[in-house]
């Protein structure tokens, strides 16, 4: 299928620069664009401009915040938030005005009135101005303003702000809701209690502009290039299949044991594009029930996909990461080899390694792992190169046979993703295709088949000659540490094949129905009420067996099969408390942990900035000035520049300022060039509006979430200068902010004014640290860690079933914690932070808890479908039942917790490095071994054991490593003098 050649053919009119976006990226630019420029066409129509007044812009500026970029319910889903965000607003405006004006007695209101219209007769006659004119002036200059109004009026919307700042903390996609609903709840703040009488239109002059912008971009989601969820979803798959073809053409390179950090950053940079790309595609899984598509497959067809592609992206991952840990360690060992020899390369003994080479922090545990690298290196090193040198080609073989069926994939579903009622393939193209996914997944089946057999054949010809030798001297245990890492690269390998093979075999299943276009209509709404409510919903929930999965179905019995065994072992991991509070104590601390918790200080933040900004607004000396001048702006930007924490205050402080500073050029430009020195035409402005929302939109549609706002301003204040500037030539009213220049000195010092008050109210007293809570997350991960190794223990007679649906909870819950960690890790460079944690450090923790986290769900999986004997035999070789042993492990665990909480210093000699304290245990302790044959080595349940193995010395080896990055950012305590004789203990 010449699926490329087809697409760049249609391409060719295009400009070469624009060759590299795709088709969807293209029209969803487009689409945006159209209704961009026609909502700021509004701007030059007299009539809609004499109806919405200067805020007409607003409509322009709704479609940036939320462009139709996204499926149809996805912007539906946003605009129902925004209207959340309005609604309650208005609501509780209105409420609160109407409890603040009744405060005041009608008396008096009469009277205030009667002194007004007295002023506005004299100021009449003195000056010949229309009467209107000076009322309106002397109201917002504040002539009716009372106290009683004014204190009501924040009494009661300071803590709306309050819960909606808290709303907004607890689940990021209330933001939107949160930023509008300020919007309208400043407007009563800042202006309700300078009215004479109740208005509860008010906010009507945002609104109006608000509903026809999002109205604009719900029409071009319609009319423009619609996208429906089963697209998006297909264009996802497709894009995530090719984001995995990077670390599979990586994955047999280390074979050749020469590569480098360079590798590693190369390898990482990869595994993070597949995980970036698979958490974009997964929440759209949430809104196919909700979909409206025409085409052959629906929604319950591509809903079955999820797990299986799910399980794809896992293989894969788990494939680049057992590279990844082989490429670390490998450059680890022979860095601490190089500084465990001599100038003539003979190794130093334990003690002078310590005292002569290793002068830094953890110098004692350096040098144990320096002698157990050199030992491992001595005996398996030729061996680990003989046999990486022959499986080369078959591993190549293997990946080349990957890569095949992944491109058989991406070529289904663009195939599939064409027909629609005006494209529909004949049936000829229909055979050919499905005849390609035939002939791919035999291919598949016959590599997955030779792999297996070349893998077997490949070691027995290399250990060949050590056969008699290990079974003459059964005495002597052997370092196989080349079976174990070979065989964990077949298992890693054939599960990457199979996981292929059932993408392939579910489209072939489905690909009959291919041959029907047909209509596809929404079959539960629920979702949307749960993807709102729910921070963590990323996937539907299920409500009925017709729309289940079956293999999901089965795995959901067994999980709540092994609720009644696991219950007590997951109940037991809060601990036992033999001292309960008094619930009256426990009422209060939760409330003082909640108003004191980083949400509560947050929005109690947002709160005091408000008062501090708003307050000149009601006084009567500077009520006129801030009306003129358009506080309220500076008022917005002060609240949404605050952060929860100090690297997110850093992105909304200056990406605003930036973005503020740019709009301002370009609305310069645009004003001048559209405008000249004369009052400014309406179809001239209009085309300059066309050919700047260009760049403009580009910026906001490629920047990242952190960057929104500051890409969002560009836009906005370019749209204020031009609309400012065009109503004070055409249609002037009190407090036209002037025109071009400025406009825009104006619009920057109403930044700068809002950015400086977040800045002394975000400081002050004290700053909210990222890095701390960075921290506490990390010791967090470290405690579940611990629970994770208990369940371990606890649970190894369990079956594999019951195994895997005990541990798949704990492993999913922390890994969706990790990954939300990268975002936050990356911001602390931006961040002032006393810590001594800093984002590089932060980083290689988060990637340590990931292989910890990896290494003991494939342990617990993989262990439980061991034979009885094989269990008991890795038991022996790795102390694994060992109370001493597990004591060493959950000591040095809680000490790393404890030492990310407080960021105290761990000691200096502790029970590490475990790695080599698991080997010596099974030097000491085993009784019986298997000796290494041909039978063996063909043996599945050796191999699995081998995997088993090789998982917990890796979790081990993690530990190791966790302890050495947490000495090193933290240093060492407790040092103990170096002249005592140190003593190996078993």
């Amino acid at each position: 299928m010449a699926v490329s050649t087809t697409f760049h053919k249609a391409r060719r009119w295009l400009p070469s620069f624009l060759n590299r976006f795709s088709d969807t990226q293209l029209k969803t630019f487009f689409r945006c664009w159209v209704a961009v420029w026609v909502a700021s066409l509004l701007m030059f129509i007299q009539p809609v401009l004499s109806n919405f007044g200067a805020d007409v812009f607003f409509a322009c500026v709704a479609i940036f915040i939320i462009p139709p970029s996204e499926i149809l319910f996805v912007y539906i889903l946003g605009v129902l938030t925004i209207w959340l965000g309005v609604f309650l607003a208005w609501a509780w405006g209105v409420i609160t005005l109407k409890a603040a004006y009744a405060a005041r007695s009608n008396a008096e209101t009469q009277a205030l009135l009667a002194s007004l219209q007295q002023a506005v007769g004299i100021q009449a006659q003195a000056t010949g101005r229309p009467g209107d004119a000076i009322s309106q002036r002397l109201i917002f200059d504040g002539w009716m303003l009372d106290t009683r109004v004014t204190v009501i009026t924040y009494c009661m919307i300071c803590p709306f702000i309050y819960l909606m700042a808290r709303l907004r903390a607890a689940n990021e996609k209330a933001t939107l809701a949160f930023v509008f609903s300020m919007l309208i709840i400043d407007s009563f703040l800042c202006i309700g209690p300078l009215l004479p009488e109740f208005d509860g239109l008010l906010p009507l002059p945002l609104v109006k502009p608000t509903a026809v912008g999002l109205g604009i971009g719900l029409a071009c989601t319609f009319l423009f290039f619609p996208q429906s969820t089963v697209d998006n979803i297909l264009e996802g798959i497709n894009d995530v299949v090719e984001d995995l073809k990077a670390p599979l053409q990586f994955s047999f390179a280390t074979s050749s044991l020469q590569l480098c950090k360079a590798d590693i950053e190369r390898l990482a940079k990869s595994q993070a594009k597949v995980i970036a790309g698979y958490r974009k595609l997964e929440p759209s899984f949430a809104f196919l029930p909700l979909d409206f598509s025409v085409g052959c497959w629906g929604a319950d067809v591509v809903k079955a996909f999820e797990d299986s592609i799910q399980r794809l992206v896992r293989a894969v991952l788990a494939l680049s990461e057992f590279h990844h840990s082989s490429i670390q360690t490998d450059i680890q060992f022979t860095e601490l080899r190089r500084q465990f020899l001599d100038s003539s390369g003979e190794a130093l003994g334990l003690k002078k390694a310590s005292e002569e080479r290793f002068k830094e922090v953890g110098s004692h545990q350096r040098a144990q792992l320096a002698e157990l690298a050199n030992t491992l290196y001595e005996q398996d090193h030729s061996t680990l190169e003989e046999l990486a040198t022959k499986l080369r080609q078959t591993g190549l073989t293997a990946t080349e046979g990957c890569l095949e069926g992944l491109n058989a994939i991406q070529e289904s579903l663009q195939f599939v993703r064409r027909q629609h009622w005006y494209n529909k393939a004949s049936a000829a193209e229909h055979d050919q295709a499905h005849q390609r996914i035939q002939t791919v997944l035999a291919a598949l089946r016959e590599t997955r088949k030779t792999f297996l057999h070349e893998m077997t054949e490949k070691l027995e010809e290399v250990y060949d000659p050590l056969f008699d030798d290990f079974a003459a001297d059964k005495s002597q245990p052997s370092n196989l540490s080349g079976v174990i890492i070979f065989m964990n690269f077949q298992e890693h390998m054939v599960d990457a094949l199979t996981r292929i093979e059932v993408v392939l075999e579910q489209i072939s299943s489905h690909f009959s129905t291919a041959r029907r276009i047909r209509p596809w209509f929404p079959t539960r709404l629920k979702y949307a009420v749960a993807w709102a409510l729910k921070e963590r919903t990323g996937a539907p929930i299920s409500s009925g067996a017709s729309t289940k999965n079956p293999e999901k179905l089965k795995r959901n019995e067994t999980a709540k099969a092994a609720k009644g065994k696991g219950g007590l072992i997951l109940g037991a991991r809060r601990g036992y408390r033999p001292m309960a509070r008094h619930p009256a104590a426990k009422v209060i601390l939760g409330l003082y942990h909640w108003l004191t918790c980083d949400e509560g200080i947050y929005a109690l933040r947002v709160v005091v900035i408000t008062i501090a900004i708003s307050i000149p607004a009601v006084l009567p000396n500077t009520a006129g000035f801030y009306f003129r001048e358009k506080g309220l702006w500076a008022l917005v930007t002060a609240q949404l520049g605050l952060g929860i924490y100090i690297a997110d205050f850093t992105f909304s402080t200056f990406g605003p300022a930036a973005g503020t500073m740019a709009g301002g050029i370009l609305g310069l430009l645009g004003w001048y060039m559209g405008s000249g020195s004369g009052p400014g035409n309406p179809y001239g402005l209009a085309a300059v509006c066309a050919i700047f929302l260009i760049p403009l939109l580009a910026i906001r549609l490629s920047v990242s979430p952190d960057n929104i706002p500051g890409g969002a301003l560009v836009a906005v204040t370019f749209l204020m200068i031009i609309m400012y500037s065009y109503v004070d030539r055409h249609f002037p009213t009190y407090g036209d902010p002037g025109v071009g220049y400025t406009v825009f000195w104006r619009r920057v010092l109403l930044i700068l004014i809002g950015s400086a008050a977040s800045i002394i109210v975000q400081i002050f007293p004290h700053p909210p640290s990222a890095a701390h809570h960075v921290c506490k997350s990390l010791s967090r991960s470290v405690r579940t860690l611990s629970d994770h190794y208990a369940l371990l223990l606890s649970s190894w007679t369990y079956s594999q079933a019951d195994t895997r649906a005990l541990v798949e909870p704990i492993w999913m819950d922390l890994t969706q914690t990790l990954h939300g960690l990268i975002g936050p890790i990356f911001n602390l460079r931006f961040e002032f932070s006393s810590s001594r944690f800093d984002s590089t450090t932060l980083e290689q923790i988060r990637q340590l808890h990931h292989h910890m986290n990896n290494n003991l769900a494939r342990l617990l999986v993989t262990s439980a479908a061991l034979p009885r004997e094989y269990q008991d035999q890795l038991a022996q070789i790795t102390g694994m039942h060992d109370h001493r042993c597990i004591g060493e492990i959950m000591a040095v665990l809680g000490i790393c917790e404890q030492a990310l909480r407080t960021g105290d210093a761990p000691p200096e000699v502790l029970p590490t490095p475990l790695v080599r304290r698991a080997l010596d245990y099974g030097r000491s302790h085993q009784q019986t071994r298997y000796v290494l044959s041909k039978e063996l080595i063909r043996d599945k349940d050796y191999q699995q054991y081998c995997v088993a193995l090789a998982a917990y010395i890796w979790f081990l080896a993690r530990v190791d490593d966790l302890v050495l990055v947490i000495k090193g950012a933290l240093g060492e305590s407790h040092l103990v003098a170096h002249d005592l004789p140190m003593i190996d203990q078993v």
